[in-house]
C-alpha cells in the first residue's frame, strides 16, 4: 500500500511509494556495518564500566570466540572445487600443436625425434582422456600397430567429445 506523506505534521494527500521518490527502504535485516557498529559500541560501553583485567579476559575471550566463529565458517563452505589437473584448454592446445608435429615429422629426422614426438603425442591425449573421463589403453599397447589403432580410436572419440586435434575445417 502506498504511503501518504506528511508535511509539518499535516497530511499532504500524497500517495508516492518511497521507492518513486529515489528514497532508499528501510530493510528489515541489519548489515555487516551495523553490526560492527553495534558491537563496537558495546565494547566501549563495557570498557567504561568494567575494569583493565576484566576487559583484558573479555578481549581474549571475544577473540577466542571470533575465531572459532571464522574456522566453522571455513569449514562450512570451503569454497569453489578446485581442478585436478591442467586447465582443458591448455591440454586441447598442446594436443593440436604435438599432434601436428606427430604428423607432419621431417624426413631427415632421426628415430629418436620421432619416438619422442610420438610419446609427446600419446602422453598428451592420455592427460585429455583422463580429463574428460575417457577410458583408452595408450599407455598399455606396446608400439606398434595395435598402438596406432588405439590412438587413431582416441582421437576420433576426443574429436565427438569436442577436443579437435587436426588441421581439418
Amino acid at each position: 500500500m502506498p504511503r501518504q506523506f506528511v508535511s509539518s505534521g499535516v497530511r499532504t494527500g500524497v500517495t508516492k511509494s518511497v521507492s518513486s521518490l529515489g528514497v532508499q527502504a528501510y530493510h528489515r535485516r541489519m548489515d555487516a556495518h551495523a553490526v560492527v557498529m553495534m558491537v563496537v559500541l558495546a565494547g566501549m560501553l563495557a570498557a567504561s564500566v568494567a575494569g583493565p583485567q576484566r576487559m583484558a579476559r573479555l578481549r581474549r575471550r571475544l577473540v577466542g570466540a571470533v575465531e572459532r566463529a571464522t574456522d566453522h565458517a571455513r569449514a562450512a563452505h570451503p569454497g569453489p572445487p578446485r581442478a585436478a589437473g591442467r586447465p582443458i584448454e591448455e591440454i586441447a592446445r598442446d594436443a593440436y600443436r604435438l599432434g601436428h608435429r606427430f604428423r607432419y615429422v621431417p624426413e631427415d629426422a632421426s628415430f629418436a625425434r620421432f619416438e619422442g614426438r610420438r610419446r609427446a603425442y600419446d602422453q598428451v591425449l592420455t592427460e585429455a582422456c583422463a580429463a574428460l573421463g575417457i577410458d583408452h589403453l595408450l599407455g598399455v599397447v606396446p608400439p606398434g600397430v595395435e598402438l596406432d589403432q588405439e590412438r587413431a580410436r582416441v582421437e576420433v572419440v576426443l574429436d565427438r567429445a569436442g577436443l579437435r586435434l587436426d588441421d581439418a575445417a
